[in-house]
């Protein structure tokens, strides 16, 4: 086969190419390009079937032919027509959708160029640290940012690129064995995409706490046809009845696949005598989203700035993180802002930095692959977390000079068919993209007057569900590192702000062989800042081994005693559901009191147990309370003991009580709320919660 790579005449064709406008004259060129004419010379069957073909799908042949993969050609053609047509279909939406560097010709010269710099060094210009607003601590002036973040909500959209591929955890539907992507895995019994909308239905609670007042944030999901992910999201979001949004709240579109290559530029196949396709990267989702009519429908709905995040930063939610960074953003009416963090030592991700040239000064984020290509030292940098804060008008300004933002090729190894239908491992690429690096074409005369940057704790930023652990190497970016990262959490909220004591987490190999010393998980309405909930919770102690899993809001606990395993759950943790499972905030929610409790039962057997982050637990015994809508528990001076399941059906009011050294129970019904948290703020910006009867 001729090495037709990136020659100084296939240059020169893209060069034409981007110049010409007419289609006409872009047929022409790639039709009469030599390495395409001689190669139809020797296949005159193929002139044939090509005549018969469509314009743009004769432009497709040619183009694919004039980059030298007539090696992809023959493959298909040995394969069923119906292969040839999708290979058609395909080669026109690539060409289509990359117009900007030249289509087809262009993809195939941009992955071999940029290949090709991995080995050049060259400065984007004099790198400078960025001023980075502090929130790690909960001061006055962090705490008026909360506020100011939880009053424009109603302004604000939030987007998330879900279509992750997630193929470094391999995670597979245990009843399907059709492999998942990354939005439908589950940790701790919720799907990642489940997670980061509760974090959304967290802060719109707070709101109406607050304000009184119903508001629901619309929601853009960049999905992928990768593992058919934009099936699967679409069947998981309609089983769990789009998790009490009304599916008009959601926006999908799905990013292109786009064709992988080796190391000498040649276009990869499959066992299915089709291209080997992989997503992108996350940069096109700001074309996308303008393509689609996304940015058109959040407008539209009053949004002005919007909040991205990616689906595998489960731990971003944490405390009041968030809310200080949109409320900087909103309050100084910011362009675009990243949510940073301190650097993990052996953890590959990319830094913010400001880069001064002639044109001025750019807040933007330099990929770790290259590093060595652009010569970034980055020992006083932050951390890129993929937390961004956009301006919604001014993304559109920024996608005219920045269409494919990030542009990128990291080689990685990958099992692949060569032209004898053999499998071979090679090292493989494909042009990615970076969301983040939108902002490369934000360029200010002084330095961040449009843009901002906050650096928060690290284990309230960012934790990535990334890969699968394997045992003598990094737990970082793995599932459990995330599990453990949620316990430390955790630990600093009970300890520093409930009152409680809670045993010490102990070296990560303890975790496996024995597993955390103890579980406390909570449904992100219960604050979700700390300040909020120790306010709910007072006092208490977990023995080693114990667990609490609170999926309720309105808690009120007093000196809890926990020696095994307690689980509070309600149907109805922010409010109500209307016939059509939408969800509505109000009182009519599960309430549960617990005053001077002691809970006592053999909690989780240890040597049974798997996984804990994939909820893969069993227990011996434990304690569930389970409520209903408008339901209330109310306990005092008792002890919860052995295997127990209390249920509190909707509407009723069960207290527990203790007679002659026995529980009790005594069930009542209510024609209201008998209490209830009422939500205010104090003059310094905090939020008090006062217990109203």
């Amino acid at each position: 086969m001729p090495q037709v790579k990136q020659t100084q005449d296939v240059l020169q064709l893209n060069e034409s190419l981007l110049r010409e406008k007419s289609f006409d004259k872009r047929l022409e060129l790639v039709q009469n390009f030599p390495v395409t004419t001689q190669y139809l010379e020797k296949h005159k069957s193929l002139q044939t079937a090509i005549a018969a073909l469509s314009e743009k799908e004769r432009y497709a042949i040619y183009a694919l032919l004039a980059v030298g993969q007539e090696g992809v050609l023959q493959r298909v053609q040995m394969g069923k027509t119906k292969s040839f047509g999708k290979l058609t279909k395909y080669l026109i939406d690539l060409e289509e959708f990359y117009p900007e560097i030249g289509g087809i010709v262009g993809y195939h010269i941009m992955c071999l160029r940029l290949l090709a710099q991995k080995g050049v060094k060259k400065k984007k210009g004099r790198y400078l640290s960025p001023n980075s607003r502090d929130i790690t601590k909960c001061t006055e002036s962090v705490r008026e940012n909360i506020l100011t973040g939880i009053r424009n909500l109603p302004k604000l959209a939030e987007i998330y690129p879900v279509g992750g591929a997630a193929d470094r955890l391999s995670p597979r539907n245990e009843e399907t064995g059709v492999f998942q992507i990354a939005a439908t895995l589950e940790f701790a019994e919720k799907t990642l995409l489940q997670r980061l909308i509760e974090d959304v239905q967290a802060r719109e609670f707070l709101y109406w706490k607050l304000f009184g007042k119903q508001i629901c944030v619309p929601i853009a999901l960049m999905s992928s046809e990768e593992k058919n992910g934009t099936k699967h999201l679409l069947q998981m979001l309609d089983e769990k009845k789009w998790l009490g949004r009304k599916k008009e709240d959601f926006f999908l579109f799905a990013q292109p696949l786009v064709p992988t290559m080796n190391c000498e530029g040649d276009w990869c196949i499959n066992e299915n005598k089709e291209l080997l396709t992989k997503p992108g990267g996350h940069g096109v989702v700001w074309k996308l989203a303008k393509q689609s009519g996304a940015l058109v429908w959040l407008k539209e709905k009053g949004r002005t700035k919007a909040l991205v995040r990616q689906i595998n930063n489960l731990i971003a939610g944490t405390d009041y993180g968030l809310l200080a960074f949109l409320g900087i953003g909103f309050q100084e009416d910011k362009d675009f802002g990243f949510a940073a963090c301190p650097r993990a030592e052996g953890v590959s991700e990319g830094v913010n930095v400001v880069i001064e040239t002639e044109e001025g000064f750019c807040l933007t984020n330099i990929e770790y692959c290259d590093f060595e290509h652009f010569q970034v030292e980055e020992e006083d940098l932050l951390a890129n977390t993929n937390l961004l804060f956009v301006d919604l008008n001014v993304i559109e300004s920024l996608l005219e000079s920045n269409p494919i933002p990030g542009m990128l090729v990291n080689a990685k190894k990958m099992k692949t068919k060569d032209l004898q239908g053999g499998v071979i491992e090679k090292e493989i690429l494909r042009l990615e993209s970076t969301m983040q690096n939108i902002a490369d074409a934000l360029v200010e005369e002084k330095m961040q007057k449009r843009t901002f940057i906050t650096c928060n704790k690290r284990r309230k930023t960012i934790s990535p569900v990334k890969k699968e652990f394997a045992f003598g190497s990094s737990m970082l970016q793995t599932p459990e590192q995330c599990y453990l990262d949620f316990l430390e959490n955790a630990r600093d909220l009970l300890e520093n702000f409930c009152g409680f004591e809670v045993p010490r987490l102990r070296e990560p190999l303890s975790f496996f062989l024995s597993g955390p010393p103890f579980i406390f998980l909570y449904h992100p309405t219960l604050g979700p800042q700390y300040e909020i909930i120790g306010q709910k919770l007072r006092n208490g102690r977990l023995t080693m081994g114990a667990e609490i899993q609170l999926q309720i809001a309105e808690l009120y606990v007093e000196n809890l005693d926990v020696d095994g395993s307690l689980q509070v759950t309600s149907d109805a943790i922010m409010g109500h559901r209307d016939g059509d499972g939408y969800l509505h905030y109000s009182d009519r929610t599960g309430k549960c009191v617990l005053k001077n409790v002691r809970v006592r039962n053999s909690g989780i057997n240890r040597e049974a147990s798997r996984s804990f982050w994939k909820d893969e637990i069993v227990h011996r015994e434990k304690c569930e309370i389970f409520i209903e809508e408008s339901g209330e528990f109310y306990a005092k001076d008792v002890i919860l003991r052995g295997d127990l399941r209390i249920y509190v059906p909707s509407g009723i009011k069960v207290t527990a009580f203790m007679e002659e050294g026995c529980l009790k129970l005594k069930q009542e019904v209510l024609n209201a709320p008998s209490w209830k948290w009422d939500y205010s703020i104090l003059q310094d910006h905090s939020i008090q919660c006062r217990y109203v009867t």
